[in-house]
C-alpha cells in the first residue's frame, strides 16, 4: 500500500507551484545518518531523493549532537556564534549549566532563527518541536508553536502539521517546521543496522508519506518546497573502547574541574568531554592526558583547531576531548550499560555525517551532489521563502547549485 501511495505524493512542479507565493516544509529527522535509508527500505524518502535532490552527506557541527546541529540549521551560525555549544553548556559569566529542559530559556539562544527572521519579514511560520523555537525574540516567536513533549505520537505531529497547512490562507504559515526523534531513540538503544532501528525507519518514513498525501488530497503538494534534514550520524560503540581517565590522572584532581559529561548527573561514558577550570589546573589535566592514549586527542582552547568553532565568550571550555570514532572517555568503577550506538565524535566522521533531501519548485530534479556544511540550510531555507537572511555564517554560492533558480 505505501508503495502505491508514493507513486501520487511527489510534487509536480505545476504551473500553480510556480505562481503561488513559496513555502517550505522543514522535516527534521534526528539520527538520519547519510546512508540510513539505503540500509533500510524507506519508500518516501527514497522517493522524495529520487525526485528532488539528496547530498551524499550533510556535515554537521562539532560536537555531532542534536542541541548544537539543530540551532546550527536554524540560525546557519556555528556554536560559537549562536550559543550552544553542547546538549549541555556552562557559562561561566552566568555560573549556570543550560540543559536540554531549557528550551524556552532566551539566555541560551543567540543569534536569528529562521522562523524570526521569516516573521520579521511578514511570513508566518509554525513550529513542531524545534529546538529553540520556543524562545521569545524581542517580542517575537513562531506564530504557532508547541514545546517539545516526547509523549506526542509522530501520528498526532502529523496532524498538526496538517492542521497548519489548512489553515485559511490569511493564517496558513508558509514556513512549518516538524522533528521526529524516533531513529535516534532506536539507534542508540539497539544499535546502528538493529531490527528495532529499521523499524523506526519504517514508521517515519511512513509517517511522512501519510502527511504528504495528505498535503496531496488538500491540493498543497504541488507548491510546496520540502526539505528533509538529520542532524548527525550514528556509530556503534563497545565496552572495549574506553579511555579510563583516572588511569593517567588523579581522580581528586580531576574532580575540581567542572565537566558537565562527567560530573554531577552525567558520570562517564562520554563521546566528547568539554572542562572548566583555572589556567593551572587545566594545564596539568592537559600534560597528564596529552600523550596518554592513541583513541584520545586533547586541545585547551588556544589550540583548538578552527573548525572546532567552539570559541564562545563565555562558553568556550578551556580543554576538550577528543576520543575517536567509537571509544568513549570514563572513570573507573563506572558500569558501561549503553547506549549500544552514539554521536557526538568528529563531524569529519563519515559516520556522524547526515542527510539532506530537498524537493519542490525551487530545488533542482534527479540530483545528486557534494556533502556540504550543516550551517549552509539556514541561507537554502531563506532564499526558498523568498527572504533576506540574516547575517549568518553560510554562503548561498557553495549550495545554489541545489537551487533551481
Amino acid at each position: 500500500m505505501l508503495c502505491a501511495l508514493v507513486l501520487v505524493l511527489l510534487p509536480s512542479g505545476s504551473a500553480r507551484a510556480q505562481e503561488a507565493e513559496p513555502s517550505l516544509l522543514l522535516i527534521g529527522i534526528d539520527g538520519l545518518r547519510w546512508d540510513i535509508i539505503d540500509r533500510h527500505p524507506a519508500p518516501v524518502l527514497q522517493s522524495l531523493a529520487a525526485q528532488g535532490v539528496r547530498s551524499q552527506g550533510l556535515v554537521p557541527v562539532m560536537p555531532s549532537k542534536t542541541f548544537p546541529n539543530f540551532y546550527a540549521i536554524a540560525t546557519g551560525l556555528y556554536p560559537e556564534h549562536n550559543g550552544v555549544l553542547d546538549n549541555t553548556s556552562y557559562d561561566e559569566a552566568l555560573d549556570m549549566t543550560f540543559r536540554m529542559n531549557l528550551q524556552d530559556d532566551g539566555r541560551w539562544f543567540e543569534g536569528e532563527p529562521i522562523w524570526i527572521t521569516a516573521e520579521n519579514q511578514g511570513v508566518t511560520t509554525a513550529t513542531m518541536f524545534w529546538v529553540g523555537s520556543g524562545v521569545d525574540f524581542d517580542g517575537v516567536r513562531p506564530r504557532y508553536w508547541h514545546p517539545f513533549d516526547g509523549s506526542v505520537s509522530n501520528a498526532d505531529r502529523i496532524a498538526q502539521v496538517l492542521e497548519w497547512f489548512r489553515l485559511p490562507e490569511q493564517d496558513r504559515p508558509r514556513f512549518v517546521s516538524v522533528y521526529f526523534e524516533a531513529i535516534d531513540t532506536a539507534s542508540h538503544d539497539a544499535g546502528v543496522n538493529s531490527a528495532e532501528e529499521r523499524a523506526a525507519v519504517a514508521e517515519v518514513d511512513a509517517q511522512i508519506g501519510f502527511l504528504l498525501e495528505g498535503l496531496r488530497a488538500d491540493g498543497i503538494l504541488d507548491e510546496l518546497n520540502i526539505m528533509v534534514v538529520g542532524d548527525h550520524g550514528m556509530t556503534d560503540l563497545s565496552d572495549e573502547r574506553i579511555v579510563y581517565l583516572d588511569d593517567y590522572v588523579d581522580l581528586a584532581s580531576l574532580e575540581t574541574l567542572y565537566s558537565p559529561q562527567l560530573s554531577g548527573d552525567r558520570q562517564g561514558n562520554a563521546v566528547f568531554a568539554a572542562y572548566h577550570g583555572e589556567e593551572d589546573e587545566i594545564d596539568a589535566l592537559y600534560e597528564a592526558l596529552a600523550l596518554a592514549h592513541p583513541a584520545l586527542s586533547v586541545y585547551r582552547r588556544e589550540q583548538f583547531p578552527e573548525w572546532f568553532h567552539q570559541d564562545h565568550p563565555q562558553r568556550a571550555p578551556d580543554l576538550i576531548l577528543m576520543p575517536e570514532l567509537g571509544w568513549m572517555v570514563s572513570k573507573r568503577g563506572i558500569p558501561y550499560t549503553g547506549p549500544r550506538a552514539n554521536h557526538g565524535f568528529d563531524p569529519h566522521e563519515r559516520d556522524m555525517h547526515s542527510t539532506f533531501i530537498a524537493d519542490g519548485p525551487a530545488f533542482v530534479s534527479g540530483a545528486v551532489v557534494e556533502p556540504f556544511e550543516i550551517v549552509q540550510l539556514y541561507n537554502i531555507m531563506a532564499r526558498t521563502l523568498g527572504i533576506a537572511p540574516a547575517a549568518n555564517d553560510g554562503d548561498i554560492e557553495t549550495v545554489q547549485h541545489l537551487l533551481a533558480k
